[in-house]
Parts: C-alpha cells; sequence; structure tokens
C-alpha cells in the first residue's frame, strides 16, 4: 500500500478544499468523478484522475485500491425518486469496496442527527450508513465527521425566498458550520491518521444560533437589515423546494429534518474545545454572502 489519499466529492464544497489542501502538503492524491472538465483543475495541480461512476462497485474497488485513506461521503442527488434508497445503495458499494481494496483508514462526512435512523429526514441515510462503516472488520479505523447544518445552505435560503427561511421555530437554536473549517478538520486527520477504531467527532460550529439571529446577522452584515426570519409551514417549504425542482422524495426527507429539530431529535451532539470551531457567522456572512448580495 502507498501513500495515496482518495477523495470522494472532489468537485463539492468539501471535497475541494480537502484535495487542494492535501496537494499543498505534497500528499498523493486520487480522486473520483465522473466529469473530468470538472477535474481539470485538481489534475493540474497534481492529483490522480478516476473516471467514473459511484454507483460501479468494480469501478470504486479499482479507485480505492492502494489507498492509505479514503474521504468518503454520500453525495446528494436532487432529482433521486427515493432518495433513502439511492443513500443505502450507493452506501452499500462503498462498504463492499472498502473491503475489496483493503483500505485501513476511512474519513466520513456525516451529520448532526445520526444516532437516530428514524426521525431526521435526510440525516437518516448518514445514520445508516454510519451503522455500515462502523460494521467493518476491526482493523479498519473509521472516523465519522458529525457536522452541524451549513453556513452554505443560507446561500440557497436567499437565492429560493430573498430571505432566510425554514420550518424552523424562530426560538430554535442551532450550530451552523463553514464547509472550510469540515475540510480542515478532515483534512488534518487524512494527514495524521490519528484516529483508531470506529468513532465519530461532533463538529458545532463557532456557537448556536436562534432563527432570528440568523436572519439578523445576515441581514445587517449584506446591507439589507430589512431582513427577517420566515418560518414556512412544512408542507409550505416542501412545496418550495418541489417548485425549484427537487424530487418529492427528497423535498419530503428535507422538511423532515427540519421537523425533528423542532422536535428535539438532533440534541446530541456534545459543545466543547474541540467540537467548536472558528468561522463566525458574522465572519461567513461578510466574506462569502456580502459580495453575492450585498
Amino acid at each position: 500500500m502507498n501513500n495515496t489519499i482518495t477523495i470522494t466529492g472532489a468537485t463539492g464544497k468539501i471535497g475541494f478544499k480537502i484535495a487542494t489542501a492535501l496537494l499543498k502538503n505534497s500528499k498523493s492524491i486520487r480522486v473520483i468523478g465522473r466529469n473530468a472538465q470538472s477535474l481539470e483543475s485538481l489534475k493540474e495541480l497534481g492529483a490522480e484522475i478516476a473516471l467514473g461512476n459511484m454507483n460501479d462497485v468494480d469501478f470504486l474497488t479499482a479507485s480505492f485500491s492502494d489507498s492509505e485513506a479514503v474521504f468518503l461521503m454520500l453525495p446528494p442527488d436532487k432529482e433521486t425518486l427515493d432518495f433513502g434508497a439511492f443513500q443505502d445503495q450507493l452506501g452499500e458499494i462503498q462498504y463492499q469496496a472498502i473491503i475489496n481494496a483493503g483500505v485501513k483508514n476511512i474519513v466520513f462526512v456525516s451529520s448532526q442527527g445520526a444516532h437516530d435512523v428514524l426521525h431526521t429526514g435526510t440525516v437518516r441515510g448518514l445514520g445508516r450508513q454510519e451503522t455500515r462503516l462502523n460494521s467493518l472488520p476491526n482493523d479498519i479505523n473509521v472516523l465519522s465527521i458529525r457536522a452541524e447544518g451549513f453556513m452554505e445552505n443560507l446561500i440557497d435560503s436567499l437565492k429560493l425566498f430573498n430571505t432566510i427561511a425554514t420550518p424552523l421555530r424562530p426560538e430554535v437554536k442551532t450550530g451552523l458550520i463553514a464547509t472550510d473549517d469540515i475540510a480542515d478538520f478532515a483534512t488534518q486527520r487524512l494527514l495524521k491518521l490519528d484516529f483508531t477504531g470506529k468513532s465519530y467527532q461532533d463538529l458545532l460550529g463557532d456557537r448556536d444560533y436562534s432563527q432570528t439571529e440568523i436572519a439578523t446577522i445576515v441581514g445587517n452584515t449584506i446591507g439589507k437589515p430589512s431582513i427577517e426570519y420566515v418560518q414556512y409551514a412544512y408542507e409550505a417549504y416542501k412545496n418550495a423546494l418541489l417548485k425549484a425542482g427537487m424530487s418529492e422524495s427528497r423535498a419530503a426527507l428535507i422538511t423532515e429534518r427540519y421537523k425533528s429539530i423542532n422536535e428535539g431529535y438532533f440534541n446530541e451532539g456534545v459543545r466543547n474545545e474541540k467540537s467548536t470551531t472558528h468561522t463566525s457567522l458574522e465572519q461567513f456572512a461578510q466574506h462569502i454572502l456580502k459580495p453575492m448580495f450585498g
């Protein structure tokens, strides 16, 4: 086995940042994707490209082979007719490819709420994948990153609703995390391989925010102080996602995720020095949201 690190989701927000950071640290990396053009910038930086479909266990086995570690994620699919079945199908293929290829170190991006596979919407499939990965043989190390909701999701809200809007009650407090902070944490784990056995790490953002506070911070920072938080009814929110082109299955599961937060099913993460990350919403809004919406 050589010291190659293989990265799934390398064109996404987290995977791309991990790939570029590892290359800057002179690591040998392999990136998996279906579109050569989207991976060209990483290829120019020195990444090995593996072109194919992650639904193909033979392709994925070959891509994972000779890897010191794999960064693993279940990619979203806005159009699949059964999002949970899609997650499980891909999760089973990833599981088998890990065994076939003899990979010994896995860093998996999961989510807060993954401890509950009954109520948490889109996160249910991530929880099932955690369980699947944790059943791998004892000599395979697995670290699941249970991250809070992404600050980048605020971009979608502003585009779709022209404000901050979800079905969450205004007073409900949640963490928010920048994908840069997830990528930084995952990069360090992949460089150091300082995890053993089967474990998870909460990543909760810099602090908890009420939904009203989120809207106020965003509005003030981007120069639109009139922005107010809007709580959507569950069905109305799902219908807005459907109108935006999302499948019935995924829209229903995303809406269920918010319902489960309202009902307390996500309240499992422990905030401490290790689970608290650096980027504040004020910083994110200033550097990312203001140039886009200010």
